[in-house]
């Protein structure tokens, strides 16, 4: 359970966090609240200062919006010639497709600036690439980049066993079948790139940021440039629907204060909740976004003999996933209920403030009992905040669930 207020918004223009292309641990107040422990860093969050948020954001976008634009111009001319160069090996540039959303909407923007608290990607491109095991042509589409003015990111990640920062390049492979050994034609630097298996969607890609080569200064402090490669139209238009339909609901479901990865005991509304969220997300997956993507993956490689999968939710699936989402939202008020309980213990406060931080670090030791009454009005005020705050989230994530339905429920 998260007990905390403001993210920590990384938007001051003398940072610039969303131009830094390092991808490293990002360590806000956005901690969840486990059984013991809590952070005592949080501020009441008024109407006033949300909007105070609100507005820097917007703000933060609009400001840069221009450079944004020049830049997904150039960028987009430099994928088009490439793919134009590298026809043969199967490149593709759609431009209808990248004329969508070369630039992050100030929505998406600000979703991603309030979800993460930076923004690497505010402009993006598309490459259709059917051929992705043959890393050979990979290395040419890179080659071909660099004499278009562009090369991979470097990101920086931190090694656990040393402690030390790493540089690498800033792609990913989401392939089966590839190697660390295969990737050593693109050098000792790219041979890097991270492999990861693909999602449990069967979806998978190619996620790499380019940053302009030309540039003065550091290759880390420019702004990257997104781009996804995938197999082709097929696969394009699959994840628009799968985002839209499938994702969407799970992000929005996310954004629950419940922590509902968490083990909670046997028959509590914490277990519950965690199981609804996953069997909904569970079931999603299976009835939509893998026959989405495998259909999609036949198109695009003109596979003869494939059968078309069904994209369907049975009348039977589309009852059960109402009923979970349904339960949800009738124990997310038990939930808090438990939850206020604990709190009404001046034990149970006093072992959360002598775990903090701010205890720790202070002289005097002594816990007053004012300090707990205000510590305990500060939750109780928080935990009914958060539970008008989650029945709310799972409204949004019922109706877009109904619209799921209408859209792929058997007719």
């Amino acid at each position: 359970m998260n007990l905390t207020i403001t993210p920590n918004f990384q938007i001051l223009a003398s940072r610039q966090k969303y131009n830094t292309n390092s991808r490293c641990t990002q360590h806000s107040n956005l901690n969840g609240l486990s059984a013991d422990t809590v952070s005592f860093t949080a501020r009441k969050n008024t109407k006033e200062s949300t909007n105070v948020i609100a507005e820097a954001i917007q703000q933060s976008y609009l400001s840069q919006v221009g450079k944004f634009i020049e830049s997904a111009k150039n960028f987009h001319i430099g994928l088009k010639n490439a793919c134009e160069k590298l026809s043969d090996e199967g490149f593709v540039y759609d431009e209808v497709y990248n004329s969508k959303h070369p630039v992050k909407s100030r929505a998406s923007f600000i979703d991603k600036l309030e979800r993460q608290g930076y923004v690497q990607d505010a402009v993006r491109g598309t490459v259709y690439w059917t051929d992705q095991q043959n890393i050979q042509s990979f290395k040419k589409f890179i080659d071909t980049m660099k004499d278009e003015g562009y090369e991979i990111a470097v990101i920086k990640t931190l090694n656990p066993e040393t402690g030390k920062w790493v540089r690498k390049p800033d792609l990913e492979i989401r392939q089966n079948g590839i190697t660390p050994e295969d990737l050593e034609i693109l050098g000792p630097f790219l041979s890097k790139a991270e492999i990861s298996k693909p999602r449990s969607s069967t979806y998978s890609d190619y996620q790499m940021r380019f940053v302009p080569s030309n540039k003065i200064g550091k290759k880390e402090n420019r702004q990257p440039l997104e781009l996804i490669i995938l197999y082709g139209p097929h696969y394009a238009k699959a994840k628009e629907l799968e985002s839209k339909y499938v994702y969407n609901i799970a992000r929005t479901m996310g954004k629950l204060h419940i922590d509902t990865k968490k083990m909670y005991p046997e028959k509590t509304p914490g277990r519950r909740i965690a199981n609804n969220v996953d069997v909904i997300k569970t079931r999603l997956r299976e009835d939509i976004s893998k026959p989405l993507f495998m259909n999609a993956y036949i198109a695009d490689a003109k596979l003869r003999g494939e059968e078309k999968l069904p994209v369907v939710i049975s009348k039977m699936h589309s009852e059960m996933l109402d009923g979970y989402m349904s339960g949800i939202r009738q124990k997310i008020p038990l939930y808090y209920k438990d939850a206020r309980q604990k709190f009404k213990s001046d034990e149970y406060v006093k072992n959360l403030i002598e775990q903090s931080n701010e205890y720790k670090l202070r002289d005097d030791k002594t816990i007053t009992s004012d300090e707990i009454k205000e510590r305990k009005r500060f939750y109780m005020d928080r935990l009914d905040v958060m539970e008008a705050e989650d029945i709310s989230t799972i409204a949004k994530a019922q109706e877009m669930l109904k619209a799921t339905i209408e859209k792929f429920g058997e007719k």
